[in-house]
């Protein structure tokens, strides 16, 4: 029993595979990186990642990812997984998972702890299509600059906590036919991508709109198609994350038929006395 680590997304998936299926909602995060990790190759998120999980004696029952400029993301732990970990590695400035495991993490840690982000997993229990939705398309080709620069704005405004985001990304979702524009008069007002299909799931995210077209259904129009298209290409659960300080964005995501799930935190963790620890 114990914490086996690799930077082999290989290895990794082959180990904790049943557990991430078992867990396929709650663990969405951590189901997307080794998914890009295993479909766009180490070098995804610019360097090797560190990949983990606590294996039981009978397979994994928790894991831990963690890519570079990036927190580690956790799951739920079993009773001795958290206090393992700390024994392993270095207290890190971050980290994102349930509260309940992020507080056992920090104790093990010596650490205090303050959320930054508080994000409510959402899953879409049957869509209610908007009464008059705006009109939605693909993106293209000609929309990619675009875009780029509103992910820029999305960032700075949503999550600028975190590091910026990469263009590649971007441009894959793009060519994979991810990502849907509202067009009301013919040009793009607002936009939502999702992640690939991986178990059944795809999650929704970022949804922007741009502030002058906000308050108008724009939103609402592309998490719809993006819902649907996600359906359409094999998705039995349809995901997104809500800031829970924003009470526009839930009683929007409400409407159209989700429910929220778990609470996840994103916290800085700072130790009550010196001690080692790594620059994430």
């Amino acid at each position: 029993m114990g914490w086996r680590v690799t930077d082999d997304v290989e290895e990794f998936w082959a180990a904790a595979a049943g557990f991430l299926a078992a867990h396929r909602v709650a663990c969405t995060i951590e189901l997307t990186i080794a998914d890009t990790l295993r479909r766009r190759g180490p070098e995804a998120y610019g360097g090797p990642s560190t990949l983990a999980w606590w294996d039981d004696g009978v397979g994994a029952s928790a894991v831990l990812v963690h890519t570079p400029r990036h927190r580690p993301v956790v799951s739920a732990m079993p009773p001795g997984a958290a206090v393992a970990w700390a024994a392993q590695w270095p207290c890190p400035h971050r980290v994102l998972g349930p509260a309940t495991t992020v507080a056992e993490l920090a104790a093990a840690w010596d650490a205090t702890w303050t959320p930054v982000l508080t994000e409510r997993l959402h899953r879409l229990a049957g869509l209610r299509l908007p009464a008059d939705p705006t009109p939605t398309r693909l993106a293209g080709d000609a929309d990619r600059d675009l875009l780029w620069v509103w992910l820029g704005e999305f960032h700075h405004q949503a999550t600028p906590q975190d590091p910026p985001p990469q263009r590649a990304a971007l441009d894959v979702a793009i060519d994979e036919s991810r990502v849907v524009v509202a067009v009301p008069d013919g040009g793009p007002v607002a936009y939502a991508s999702t992640s690939p299909v991986v178990l059944g799931t795809a999650r929704i995210g970022p949804v922007y709109t741009r502030p002058e077209h906000r308050g108008r259904g724009h939103g609402a129009a592309v998490t719809a198609a993006a819902a649907q298209r996600a359906q359409a290409r094999g998705a039995d659960e349809v995901l997104l994350f809500t800031d829970l300080d924003n009470p526009t964005s839930n009683a929007l995501y409400a409407r159209l038929g989700f429910v929220g799930l778990v609470d996840l935190v994103d916290a800085d963790l700072v130790p009550t006395a010196p001690t080692a620890r790594k620059n994430v």
